[in-house]
């Protein structure tokens, strides 16, 4: 019988609401190291949790961090969960709000997870999560820089799964749909009231703990969880 496998020490980016905030409360309720990243300084940490405030656009700093981090604490569990939604015709956004949004949804994970792949490959067994999204599934109306930036993160999920696959790192993306988070907060709609028209934060955490707890010989690459029915409204401003 295979045993479930419970990870050390992870970094979650993003930590400090929605999701990423879900996955650190997850980690904690089963007393897990926590890293946890974001831009702003969470209104709570859990017992076990090192929380470091940083701008994840500021890619100098943010490599010189975890650099740091690896020297200090045994990671072998990164979640990239940071990201924001920009939502809207492409035609509408300048070269530079374009720069910004690929830099943080998709450059920046990556850089985290290239300074963190030599210490994973030393584990005797590692995980790497990148938090997706459906519209890596499937383009949408006015959503074609954000899923620019989440089916490259679906295909490096992908492609990365190949080269690290002799050391044991488990590598693998979770698509979420659309979930009660701050993610609306600047956008024009939202989930519909009932409980069926969203997911919550834990569900993905949820998720997320099922690609990083699985046995070492089940590598569980790729979750997509969605809302039971899919219902959006005008939001009030």
């Amino acid at each position: 019988m295979h045993v479930a496998h419970k990870p050390q020490c992870v970094l979650v980016t993003g930590a400090s609401r929605g999701i990423g905030r879900a996955c650190c409360d997850l980690l904690g309720t089963h007393q897990i190291n926590t890293v946890s990243l974001s831009r702003t300084a969470p209104d709570h940490t859990h017992a076990n949790e090192t929380h470091y405030q940083i701008d994840l656009t500021d890619l100098p700093a943010t490599t010189d961090l975890v650099h740091n981090i690896l020297k200090q604490h045994a990671l072998d569990t990164v979640v990239c969960n940071a990201g924001r939604g920009d939502i809207g015709s492409l035609e509408n956004f300048s070269s530079q709000q374009i720069h910004h949004s690929i830099v943080f949804n998709l450059i920046s994970p990556l850089s985290v997870v290239r300074e963190c792949i030599p210490t994973m490959r030393k584990r005797d067994r590692s995980n790497i999560v990148f938090i997706g999204s459906t519209s890596a599934l499937q383009g949408a109306r006015y959503g074609s820089l954000y899923s620019a930036a989440k089916f490259a993160l679906r295909g490096v999920a992908q492609s990365l799964t190949h080269e690290v696959a002799n050391a044991n790192c488990h590598v693998g993306i979770v698509n979420p749909g659309s979930v009660r988070t701050g993610f609306f907060d600047k956008l024009d709609f939202e989930p519909g009231p009932e409980s069926a028209h969203a997911l919550e934060a834990s569900d993905v955490a949820n998720a997320v703990w099922q690609l990083i707890s699985s046995p070492d010989n089940a590598l569980i690459s790729e979750i997509n969880v969605q809302p039971r029915q899919h219902v959006v409204k005008k939001r009030r401003r």
